[in-house]
């Protein structure tokens, strides 16, 4: 009995040391790191507190006593490497990770003169600053109720210019953002805004006001975020934060890019570095196993919405093909894309910022885009880098900064 007892204990522990080496090589399978320092251009001193961090993710560190920093843990992928601190040139580095790899990436950073213009704080001299804030927050943040959420806590960093019907803004140090409704800190690096979106209806002393957005109308902004997670209050904030963050994720671009590398994926087999289509594929398509049906999409080419008919694209039409690396895809098309999320209706409040508050909101999302170039590379987590490469109109351009969640983030995260 004793001996008995014994060997249920070895092979207990046996089996304890077994499961938790498959688990750690399981985890670090695919994982890549980087390691590096950072120092002073100018005088090679290493620099402490830099930040470090892969734009438009939570992924990040800041450096050590001795400069140094170390990312674990980075999955498969094409990132944007952003290092960042006040007083010096911000550094980028565009990076292609594949697995199991280790950089090594030490950077100098160039002293910077900080030229922050004094913002006198009267009612004469910030009226129009007041006026083209107000309508740079709703440009930049958007109207939704994910953005209504957000604070932008160091607004006065930002300064604007007119010329002729179009507004610039510029920030000298990085927007400071709280996302109350999904949860996050959103630090973001504005490169460029502009928008000739600048007719505002509104009276003072009213409640409402208004924001007429056109097809002739534009808003264009670019930048590096870094989103940090807040902390939850209680159990109930959290599960909320978890709901509200899929909703922003279902119906997005990014939602919408990754159903379509999951598509390509069940369409073909890789032969060497062609693809082939699957001898089923002509019964997946269309069916409940197709990613597009299963995720709730219906894709029409522009002459096919143009007709009105009732068809469901891509049967036999692929819009996205094998790129350069193995996880990533480019997408092509002429003209323009309709894009359908059947799943989620409109928000109310959609309707209400672009003069349609007459009807009532649809029980779908009906989106538009467009390329800027033949075809657009993006990767099969939904990611893609190239600035202004692809439009987006109707209601995923109506959702802003307010509604992006970090690249990182799952819609199975919990």
């Amino acid at each position: 009995m004793i001996l008995y007892l014994g060997f249920i204990d070895w092979n207990y522990r046996s089996w304890m040391r077994l499961f938790i080496l498959l688990l750690g090589f399981a985890l670090a399978t695919g994982q890549s790191r980087i390691d590096g320092q950072i120092i002073d251009k100018e005088t090679g001193e290493p620099l402490i507190g830099v930040n470090v961090f892969f734009s438009k993710t939570s992924i990040g560190t800041t450096t050590d006593k001795d400069g140094l920093y170390t990312i674990n843990y980075i999955s498969n992928g094409r990132y944007e490497l952003v290092v960042s601190m006040i007083g010096y040139t911000i550094e980028k580095k565009s990076l292609n990770i594949f697995a199991s790899e280790k950089i090594n990436l030490d950077i100098e950073l160039t002293p910077e003169a900080i030229k922050m213009k004094e913002i006198l704080v009267t009612n004469k001299s910030n009226k129009q600053w007041k006026k083209d804030y107000k309508v740079f927050k709703n440009q930049f943040l958007g109207h939704s109720k994910n953005s209504q959420s957000c604070k932008i806590t160091n607004e006065y960093v930002l300064s604007f210019k007119r010329k002729g019907k179009i507004l610039t803004a510029i920030a000298k140090t990085p927007l400071k953002i709280e996302n109350k409704r999904l949860g996050y800190l959103v630090t973001y690096y504005l490169d460029e805004f502009a928008t000739n979106n600048t007719f505002l209806r509104y009276d003072v002393d009213s409640f409402f006001t208004f924001f007429y957005i056109s097809s002739t109308k534009f808003t264009r902004y670019s930048g590096e975020s870094f989103f940090t997670e807040m902390e939850p209050q209680s159990e109930k904030q959290k599960q909320r934060w978890i709901r509200n963050r899929r909703t922003a994720y279902n119906g997005s671009l990014r939602h919408f890019l990754t159903t379509m590398g999951e598509r390509f994926d069940w369409r073909y087999n890789m032969k060497g570095n062609r693809p082939q289509e699957r001898m089923d594929w002509l019964l997946i398509s269309g069916s409940k196993y197709d990613p597009l049906v299963k995720e709730g999409f219906e894709v029409y080419p522009a002459d096919e919405y143009r007709k009105g008919n009732n068809y469901r694209e891509l049967l036999n039409d692929s819009l996205v093909w094998v790129a350069k690396n193995d996880n990533e895809l480019m997408i092509s098309f002429k003209n323009k894309l309709m894009v359908r999320y059947m799943e989620e209706g409109e928000e109310l409040n959609y309707r209400i910022n672009t003069f349609e508050s007459y009807s009532k909101p649809k029980i779908f999302q009906t989106s538009y885009l467009k390329l800027g170039k033949e075809s657009v590379v993006f990767d099969k987590n939904g990611r893609y880098f190239e600035k202004f490469m692809i439009e987006k109109q109707e209601y995923m351009g109506w959702e802003r900064v307010g509604d992006q969640l970090p690249f990182n983030y799952s819609p199975t995260d919990n």
